[in-house]
């Protein structure tokens, strides 16, 4: 039977920004968004699976089309990394649902995302995630290359072990915002760390949890599980168990 993590390593390959929708999720794929939201929401974020028309209308809203369905992303004092872990985890379980997403901190109306999801007075709308039937073709971005991301040459990288080289090129596919990709990958140790290497109008480290997450899913689809040693600008992923 796949794992979860198996199936989001799948969603990796398969994730773009979609901002032209056919339509909103059907009943049955909201209700498997809402379940997923729900067993998600940890660490002091929570996931609100919500559907108002307000949010995405208007100039602010303008890029955003053909869906009224998003989720919000609340935090309660949690760290911008956890905030982006958890977040791509829920985007990845909507990609393997056959729907499309983007991850979206403007290009929507913070006044009617307010109303639509009221945050308590400990809490803070971080973000918001678009979602709907896709009415678009996949399309890559541009990345950066292995050589940049790594600082290694091509002939050290390939000298990693299958499951580093994995979990790079895995976290080479995680969307960040303006696709700033402000993150670096250090492999050469025992094992990868994360490091945010821009403010990226304030999303840097919200960014650098989505590729930690990617990390992990690329780590264990070789057979490596681990755990995170967290800092403000380094993030450590080390392995507790042995891959290929």
């Amino acid at each position: 039977m796949e794992t979860a993590m198996e199936r989001w390593y799948r969603a990796t390959r398969a994730r773009f920004s979609v901002r032209s929708y056919a339509s909103d999720p059907a009943k049955e794929q909201l209700l498997a968004l809402k379940k997923a939201a729900s067993s998600l929401s940890a660490r002091g974020v929570e996931i609100v699976v919500a559907q108002e028309e307000a949010v995405f209308t208007g100039m602010l809203g303008a890029k955003i089309r053909g869906t009224d369905t998003f989720a919000a992303l609340v935090s309660r004092g949690a760290r911008p990394e956890t905030a982006g872990y958890i977040g791509e985890a829920f985007v990845l379980e909507a990609t393997a649902l056959g729907l499309g997403t983007c991850w979206l901190g403007a290009n929507f109306s913070k006044g009617a995302l307010k109303k639509a999801v009221p945050p308590a007075h400990d809490e803070k709308l971080v973000c918001v995630i678009s979602i709907g039937v896709s009415a678009e073709e996949y399309a890559a971005r541009k990345r950066r290359t292995i050589e940049e991301l790594t600082e290694l040459t091509r002939a050290q990288y390939d000298a990693l072990p299958e499951w580093k080289r994995c979990a790079v090129e895995c976290a080479r596919l995680a969307p960040s915002a303006v696709n700033a990709q402000p993150w670096s990958f250090d492999a050469a140790g025992e094992g990868v760390v994360v490091e945010n290497v821009a403010w990226n109008f304030g999303w840097g480290r919200l960014d650098c949890g989505i590729a930690m997450l990617h990390v992990e899913l690329g780590a264990a689809h070789c057979g490596v599980f681990g755990e995170w040693r967290e800092d403000k600008t380094l993030n450590a992923f080390l392995p507790q168990s042995a891959g290929r």
